[in-house]
């Protein structure tokens, strides 16, 4: 797509020591948007757009280098250094070791050379900075396209897309937080933008009076012809658009709300920072339990984060949610009466660092998480001022690849005529709730999401996550088609043609005791299987297709698993089964707990041989051994590092969460013991039983 760009004059600030004036130059090729006010908080707008900086600049794709060159230098060199070594190592190690048996070491050599060095870097810094500021076209690579800016009737905000497309910046600015009488002209533009504003950025101090202008001067005159008229088209890439697109798109989908304090994010990039992975995984869980504080575990070390902040209430929402704090249609109440812990894994980590300079000035960090491998938004609240940080699930996986986001939102079928008077109703009023949109249109909640989803992939609406409201906004000038960001994906097409075309059959439809649905049935003769949530949203899945074989859930369902949530979303949920009176448990000695536990076979046998030679039983062995190995386990700091005190063949069976070939033994362990093992366990998110292994495997020499 090219995109014209015409600008009078640069961006940049001006003033003196009483008074700064932050002038953005816009984009005379688009309506005409204008702002002028003065800000309250200098600081907090420093701090938040140098971070946007790091968004914009950011660029942590892995390029594989072509070693084409390298490689004939080497071989060159290569038979270059054969030839001559024979002959001069000799006589060159002679001559060496004869002048240094004549001159002394100089006192002042280690000195010398860090001078030197810090000379050769200075320069190589200062010839860096010089490029980057009188070579616009090396610049252009590094920002594909100027950010954006809004003026809307209550906010003004920010938005800029990474180089390597997998991160998102948006800071939002309240009206209330500028001072004295405010000019503005209601739009979306471009401002001109480069290293060297980022740089009179930080001039901004908080002693000096300073005013934000979107210079609305070139719009009034002719502009045609002056010294500081320039013009540009810049062809973006269909990934770069697509990108955009999918981001605005991933805010209108079910997500879960994690508050978390700010000395959290503090401890996740001081770690990240001190330490850097040698081997995977390198992924970020949280530990999600309803009406508990959210846990946090950075991989591969296994730290833990505990937030002391709000508790997590549980179930997805999306922008629908009703005032006042009620539930919306389309946020699922928690899970009342039972305990569900779900954990979610994001990758991705080290572009958070774009969060660290706002991060004195913040509040509070919201997270919103799509689920694992899906994009994350973190949302860091200062005031009245906001800034997002939305990250595609990978960042070698970007909003382009990222599919999943389409097929998430896949299970119905937007109407055309719903999303042309969402579009209208929101050029009007500008920004609006999802029941205020529902009620204009005469449109339901449920036909609204999927239409308000293509509107924002489209680039003609964003989602506030800080005022729950849908902005209109379009970030090009023209509508992002298909034509420009391409069609839709494959296993979404046809998936819904199955749905459609009656391809599906359901074998099984079992409403589960913790509320969840499982399902089995065909999709056009292909077996598959899932477990979805009360909002549908699918929990765990199988399917025998090549495409879930190759990638699972984190590229999204396939059509088969799309069909199967498609034929479901129209049916009646089944009715639960009834249940069961639970068998009296059989009698046990008033010390012992009589439960059954599942060992592996090659350690049960282990066990009764020791317990035979002693003449005693297989609950006493294993009483005996958990006192022996008991301080060892809990000295460690995760499963994993416990799990590699034992001898690995016989540990490997106890890795999975039910170990494999299990016998049920029915043991007499005392109260006490069964305690400490169940807190162990719980620590380590382990089955009891692989505890009880564990313990046995340490302590069986001492026995």
């Amino acid at each position: 797509m090219n995109v014209d760009l015409r600008y009078l004059g640069k961006s940049g600030v001006l003033g003196a020591a009483q008074s700064l004036l932050v002038r953005f130059s816009p984009n005379l090729a688009r309506p005409k948007t204008f702002f002028d006010a003065e800000l309250k908080d200098a600081i907090r707008f420093r701090e938040a757009m140098s971070a946007l900086h790091d968004v914009v600049v950011g660029d942590l794709k892995f390029r594989k280098k072509d070693k084409t060159a390298y490689q004939a230098w080497k071989k060159a060199e290569e038979e270059r250094e054969a030839e001559i070594k024979a002959q001069l190592f000799d006589q060159a190690k002679r001559a060496e070791l004869a002048r240094l048996a004549k001159e002394p070491i100089p006192p002042n050599l280690d000195s010398d050379f860090r001078k030197m060095h810090r000379l050769y870097w200075d320069a190589r810094v200062k010839w860096a900075n010089e490029l980057a500021r009188n070579d616009p076209e090396l610049f252009r690579h590094l920002v594909p396209c100027d950010p954006v800016v809004t003026v809307a009737p209550d906010v003004v905000f920010f938005e800029c897309f990474s180089k390597d497309e997998s991160s998102y910046g948006c800071l939002s600015v309240d009206r209330d937080s500028f001072v004295g009488s405010q000019e503005a002209g209601l739009g979306t533009t471009n401002v001109d933008y480069s290293i060297a504003l980022y740089e009179h950025f930080q001039t901004l101090r908080s002693y000096r009076k300073t005013r934000l202008s979107v210079d609305p001067a070139g719009f009034d005159v002719k502009v045609e012809g002056m010294a500081d008229y320039r013009e540009e088209k810049i062809d973006l890439p269909p990934s770069w658009l697509r990108g955009f697109g999918q981001i605005q798109a991933s805010t209108c989908l079910p997500s879960r709300r994690v508050d978390l304090p700010v000395e959290v994010v503090y401890a996740i990039l001081a770690h990240l920072k001190r330490h850097r992975e040698k081997s995977g995984p390198r992924s970020i869980r949280f530990v999600l339990t309803p009406g508990k504080a959210p846990k946090i575990i950075l991989d591969p070390w296994g730290i833990e984060i505990l937030s002391r902040g709000p508790v997590y209430d549980g179930g997805l929402e999306i922008g629908g949610s009703g005032a006042g704090g009620k539930l919306g249609p389309y946020r699922s109440a928690p899970a009342m009466g039972r305990e569900i812990t779900e954990e979610v894994k994001i990758w991705g980590r080290r572009r958070l660092f774009a969060l660290a300079r706002v991060l004195p000035l913040t509040e509070r960090v919201e997270v919103r998480l799509l689920g694992s491998g899906l994009p994350s938004i973190w949302i860091a609240h200062m005031g009245d001022m906001r800034l997002v940080l939305a990250l595609s699930g990978w960042t070698t996986n970007d909003w382009t690849s990222g599919s999943g986001l389409d097929l998430l939102a896949g299970a119905h079928d937007p109407d055309a005529r719903t999303i042309l008077q969402a579009d209208r109703f929101l050029q009007n009023e500008q920004r609006a709730t999802l029941p205020a949109i529902a009620a204009a249109t005469g449109a339901s909640e449920e036909s609204l999401v999927p239409a308000l989803h293509t509107l924002a992939k489209r680039g003609q609406l964003i989602y506030d996550h800080a005022d729950r409201v849908y902005r209109y906004r379009q970030v090009m000038p023209a509508v992002l088609s298909e034509a420009l960001i391409g069609p839709e994906h494959p296993e979404l097409v046809e998936g819904r043609a199955m749905a459609r075309g009656n391809a599906v059959t359901i074998d099984r439809d079992e409403l589960l005791s913790d509320g969840r649905r499982a399902v089995v049935g065909k999709a056009k003769g292909t077996s598959c299987e899932a477990i979805f949530d009360e909002d549908l949203a699918i929990k765990k899945a199988k399917c025998s297709c090549s495409y879930f074989y190759k990638s699972g859930l984190r590229a999204g369902p396939c059509r088969h698993l799309l069909a199967l949530k498609m034929v479901l979303s129209s049916r009646a949920l089944p009715q639960p089964p009834k249940p069961e009176p639970a068998p009296e448990p059989p009698k046990a000695s008033k010390w012992s707990s009589g439960e059954s536990f599942p060992i592996p076979r090659v350690i049960l046998d282990d066990i009764r041989r020791v317990a035979n030679r002693k003449n005693t039983t297989v609950s006493r062995v294993l009483e005996e051994a958990w006192d022996v190995a008991m301080p060892r386990i809990q000295a460690e700091r995760s499963w994993t590092t416990a799990l590699a005190l034992a001898d690995a063949t016989l540990a490997r069976s106890l890795t999975t969460r039910s170990p494999a070939d299990a016998v049920e033994e029915r043991l007499a362990l005392p109260p006490d013991v069964l305690a400490e093992v169940k807190r162990v366990a719980d620590r380590f998110r382990a089955e009891r039983a692989s505890v009880l292994c564990l313990a046995w495997l340490l302590g069986r020499k001492s026995l």
